[in-house]
């Protein structure tokens, strides 16, 4: 598997960066993760803007964001994976010791590599994730995408040995977001997502922001405002989106049934939607787009 470290392709065995860098000291970096279907990207837009953000945010200077698009195509040719996902990292870079307060003059480490992802085609019929639901003790700035995950990860960990692939998590009686996702609720048939711009706020994942966009062009009902944990509890139907999962049908939450523990008719719709708008984004065709228009109908 070839890498991009710095400027350059080579195989990840031999990609090599300094002990002393302050995204492995420190988790001192920010990252993106960008899906790509038949060797087109979704929202390239969307992630160069929220990674220049992340970058303004956190103070790191030296590198330009807009690389992200040239690096991504230059991984798909060396590794010849049109369906992947492509990661990118960068670090405030590495100084000569390790001291809290960064030096002037440092180099950002820029790392990304691809993943191996399934088709277009595979996302015609929802995943389904059981979940669990967990107090959100993470820092206050999630709007930053930063490396430091382990607030993340801790939830996660907790919830993994009863079955659960995801943590939805909980701030002052109110949804905030999944560890690694953004979150819908079908309350009284309709579908609800909480507001990025909340206080504290969350990350405005690309495929909620794509979700959102499918469903005003197809007609679906879909309003952005605060949720309540006791609502999320009583959702006939939750949805999980995010860039490597896309979107996925939580059929389980903490341990009981959400609706009937089915794929919902609001998901199988708002799915389909989601789908025709991403084959039409990456200059896919429309296969089964009789049954498409049959299901939004529906």
């Amino acid at each position: 598997m070839q890498v991009w470290l710095n400027g350059r392709l080579l195989p990840a065995h031999e990609a090599t960066i300094s002990v002393f860098d302050r995204g492995f000291l420190f988790g001192d970096g920010v990252y993106e993760v960008v899906r790509f279907f038949g060797g087109a990207p979704v929202g390239m837009d969307l992630h160069i803007a929220r990674l220049a953000r992340s970058l303004a945010l956190a103070r790191i200077e030296g590198f330009d964001a807009q690389q992200l698009q040239p690096i991504s195509a230059a991984l798909i040719k060396a590794n010849e994976w049109p369906d992947t996902s492509i990661y990118l990292q960068v670090s405030r870079g590495a100084a000569a010791t390790r001291t809290h307060m960064p030096p002037r003059g440092l180099v950002p480490t820029v790392f990304a590599c691809a993943s191996v992802c399934g088709g277009i085609e595979e996302l015609d019929t929802p995943t389904i994730s059981s979940c669990a639901v967990a107090q959100d003790e993470r820092w206050h700035r999630c709007e930053i995408k930063t490396t430091a995950l382990l607030g993340n990860l801790l939830p996660m960990l907790a919830a993994a040995p009863a079955g659960n692939e995801e943590v939805i998590l909980v701030r002052d009686g109110f949804i905030s977001e999944g560890t690694t996702s953004n979150v819908f609720a079908v309350l009284r048939g309709q579908l609800v997502t909480p507001p990025v711009a909340a206080t504290p706020p969350i990350l405005n994942g690309v495929m909620r922001v794509r979700l959102l966009e499918a469903c005003a062009q197809a007609g679906l009902s879909c309003s952005v405002r605060p949720i309540s944990e006791a609502e999320l509890r009583g959702a006939s139907e939750i949805i999980l989106t995010a860039s490597r999962r896309i979107f996925s049908s939580v059929v389980s939450l903490d341990g009981q049934s959400v609706g009937d523990g089915t794929i919902g008719p609001v998901a199988t719709r708002a799915n389909a939607a989601l789908v025709a708008r991403l084959r039409d984004e990456c200059g896919l065709a429309r296969v089964g787009a009789a049954a498409t228009a049959s299901i939004l109908a529906s």
